[in-house]
């Protein structure tokens, strides 16, 4: 398989905007924000797992009955199929690491400290000296204190791990208590449930009209309009899976159904949203601990061709291929992937049904539906019969971090509709289309196992 990384930035960036914003996507293009990581601590990881089981574990039959039509798509049509046994699981041991995890209670007291050099990230933070406080002078020699400070493996490891939980907290027993799967079915662990019904942890299919997008006349009167009723890919499954490290390129750990490629297009999408699970840190700056990640997986539509404008197909392919297109600046042009086009579309259906405060809901009617492009926290990888897109709301900004974070617990009470398009720059690109799109149902994430993968893997 033929991995191609998008946006390898580790910067974090900020996607929000004004209460008062109109309705146009310039508002929420992705914004540099990593001028909030003062340490510049390197964000590496390395964690351990417990030794996986031998068996998969899945549930959900609409949901593999569904998966398994893509190969008998003349069974589906009776609602008829047979499930598929999983294929070998990967055998190879887990490396066990000698670190020590970061605890909470440390946070504080390693967040200031710089690894190496004489120079600590306090000098130039208006500290007086010590000759400026002859009453409060250390009897300790300078020399000492300088190697204490830069020869503690308990420092050096607390700036190099991601954050841990102790023991005693919850999340950690969280992991403790979850199986470990091995190269699931995809698709197995959440089943389908038709729309209309309310079935909390399932997902539904969802109208691609439903969806506001640029509209014929958007650079006329800059309004949205319903989209096309039609989509590129349309969903199969969803799996939800908790991670001790974050997991890119997902497709590799799963088993996807066989299908064959049109020649045009990959017959499968798989979009994986990961989502932290970890306390975002104002200075040290984390993008890698504990998270989920939310796969979603999508089939070729099988009228594509008929049914979707030919500059719409153009771009995917173009999306698929990495390709670079100039664009027009005040001074000069620049060349930019066509990648960056990717937009996110995003609404919770129920707003009104969740438990929140007047501000909460003054501020999820404000951002209620609001697309914004996925740049740089996006990657991708093409494989021989799919095309993934990892969606890293690790690398969010912090403030979006922190506001994700207060509404983590009210996830499961949730009905969130997703969608992708390509973001039509130009009068012949509108209106925009859908490329995929589906909806999540009140899912609980707790309810949910570990995905297993090798740390050589990871790394």
């Amino acid at each position: 398989m033929l991995a191609m990384p998008g946006s390898t930035e580790e910067a974090w960036f900020d996607s929000a905007a004004t209460l008062e914003s109109d309705c146009s996507d310039e508002d929420f293009l992705s914004i540099p924000d990593d001028m909030l990581s003062l340490s510049g601590l390197d964000g590496a990881s390395s964690t351990s797992f417990a030794s996986p089981r031998d068996t998969s574990h899945m549930n959900g039959d609409v949901s593999v009955q569904r998966i398994l039509s893509l190969e008998h798509p003349e069974e589906s049509c009776n609602g008829s199929s047979a499930r598929n046994s999983v294929s070998g699981a990967a055998k190879s041991s887990v490396p066990s690491s000698g670190t020590t995890p970061v605890f909470l209670d440390e946070i504080s007291s390693s967040a200031g400290e710089a690894a190496g050099g004489d120079d600590s990230i306090l000098d130039n933070c208006g500290i007086l000296p010590n000759n400026c406080l002859p009453c409060l002078a250390s009897t300790v020699h300078t020399d000492e204190k300088r190697r204490s400070l830069t020869s503690s493996p308990r420092k050096k490891a607390a700036l190099k791990l991601p954050f841990k939980w102790k023991d005693g907290h919850p999340a950690a027993a969280l992991f403790s208590s979850k199986a470990l799967l091995q190269r699931p079915i995809a698709g197995s662990q959440v089943p389908f449930c038709p729309l209309g019904k309310r079935v909390p942890d399932s997902w539904s299919e969802v109208e691609p009209g439903t969806f506001r997008v640029r509209g014929v006349n958007y650079f006329r009167d800059k309004k949205k309009d319903l989209a096309p009723n039609c989509a590129a890919y349309y969903p199969f499954g969803l799996d939800v899976f908790l991670s001790q490290r974050k997991i890119d390129h997902i497709a590799r750990f799963v088993e996807l159904p066989s299908a064959k490629s049109s020649g045009k297009l990959p017959p499968i999408l798989v979009v994986n949203v990961q989502i932290p699970l970890y306390p975002a840190t104002f200075f040290q700056g984390e993008t890698d601990g504990e998270g989920i990640s939310f796969v979603l997986y999508f089939k070729l539509s099988e009228s594509f061709a008929k049914d979707l404008p030919t500059h719409f197909l153009e771009n995917i392919r173009r999306l698929i291929d990495d390709e670079v297109e100039k664009v027009k600046g005040f001074r000069t042009d620049t060349n930019v992937h066509f990648r960056e086009r990717l937009k996110i579309l995003g609404r919770v259906a129920n707003v009104d049904d969740l438990p929140l405060s007047a501000a909460e809901r003054k501020l999820m009617h404000a951002y209620n539906e609001k697309p914004v492009l996925s740049r740089p926290q996006h990657d991708f990888y093409l494989g021989e019969n799919y095309f993934e897109i990892d969606l890293d709301m690790h690398r969010f900004s912090y403030i979006s971090r922190k506001g994700f974070e207060t509404f983590l617990d009210r996830l499961k009470l949730c009905v969130l509709d997703f969608g992708l398009t390509i973001q039509g720059n130009k009068v012949e690109e509108l209106p925009e289309n859908l490329l995929c799109c589906i909806r999540l149902n009140e899912i609980d994430y707790l309810n949910y196992h570990q995905l297993w993968v090798s740390e050589e893997t990871l790394d």
